[in-house]
């Protein structure tokens, strides 16, 4: 089959297409014809080694979370798909399965979903790492309640406009930040208020939330938590000393009132969430966001875009 394979850490250059052998089936997994693969920072830093001490690849690498195609066989155990199944699924790289990267790849039953049918292959690549981890932070880690408030910080990019929608959708008011040029975006998404955050300081507003969602880990708890309500919960996606340090004190200062809670999401691929999503697809209630759609072989390109940091929404693969 034909894939994007890194040899080692380094640039956009290390990624090189070529022929590669087709992954093999295992019992409980699904193989995948993938039509289309989304790009997320996650891959960029694999492939520059920034996550050398978390994640250790064996190489040549295919990289790439999140895809969506028909089934192509299906391993022994698996009874929720059958060949010629459309899916959307992650793969999971922790557990060393092939990225998406590729024109076949192999992941877990669990880890996967029927694609509905408003989505194209390119939208429902768009949507399992992201959408995943809104949802997970939102639902499972900050708790949101309906009718309760939720601030998201970084909401025109892939996580943020998936999270501004599941807010939503789980009943909450959403406040949003983001850059003057993505405001009627955000808005369109659904945010209730919609804050540049080139002209104000969101840290400076009269206002408490339930949740605190740094969808781009460009905050920090000591600086936001007087913007959460009594028992409110700030959630990064990315994990730092301070956060961690936060994590363990907050617990230890609760029989002294201290309610308010610290959490970092670690994305699970679960394919029931995968189904969720799906539906509120099905329901108008959640859209792909996608600025561009790359063609395979432009790979390099795709993560040199990525790694502006400036893209409104997901990044797609087509693979054709």
């Amino acid at each position: 089959m034909k894939a994007v394979v890194i040899d080692g850490y380094g640039g956009p250059d290390r990624l090189q297409i070529r022929e590669v052998k087709c992954p093999e089936l295992e019992p409980g997994m699904i193989r995948v014809r993938v039509r289309a693969a989304g790009v997320n920072p996650v891959d960029w830093k694999i492939r520059s080694g920034m996550l050398k001490g978390i994640l250790r690849p064996t190489f040549p690498l295919i990289l790439g979370g999140d895809l969506a195609g028909e089934v192509d066989a299906v391993g022994e155990g698996v009874t929720r798909f059958q060949v010629g199944d459309p899916v959307f699924g992650m793969a999971d790289l922790r557990k060393g399965q092939t990225g998406a990267y590729a024109e076949y790849a192999v992941i877990a039953e669990s880890a996967a979903a029927r694609k509905p049918d408003v989505w194209s292959f390119e939208q429902a690549a768009s949507v399992p790492i992201a959408g995943l981890t809104a949802l997970q932070s939102l639902r499972d880690l900050g708790r949101v309640p309906s009718g309760g408030s939720v601030l998201i910080n970084g909401a025109s990019g892939g996580v943020g406009t998936f999270a501004v929608q599941i807010g939503k959708a789980l009943g909450a008011r959403v406040v949003a930040t983001c850059s003057a040029s993505n405001a009627e975006l955000v808005r369109s998404l659904g945010a209730d208020t919609v804050i540049d955050y080139t002209v104000h300081d969101v840290t400076q507003r009269d206002e408490t939330f339930d949740v605190f969602f740094d969808a781009v880990a460009r905050s920090n708890f000591r600086r936001a938590r007087h913007l959460l309500k009594p028992d409110g919960t700030y959630v990064s996606t990315l994990p730092s000393p301070r956060l961690i340090g936060w994590m363990g004190l907050l617990p230890i200062l609760r029989p002294f009132g201290v309610r308010r809670r610290a959490a970092i999401i670690l994305v699970k691929p679960r394919g029931d969430d995968l189904a969720t999503l799906a539906q509120l697809a099905e329901q108008g209630e959640l859209r792909p966001v996608i600025e561009h759609v790359y063609p395979l072989e432009d790979a390099r390109q795709a993560h040199e875009q990525s790694q502006t940091g400036r893209t409104r929404g997901k990044i797609v693969l087509h693979i054709a």
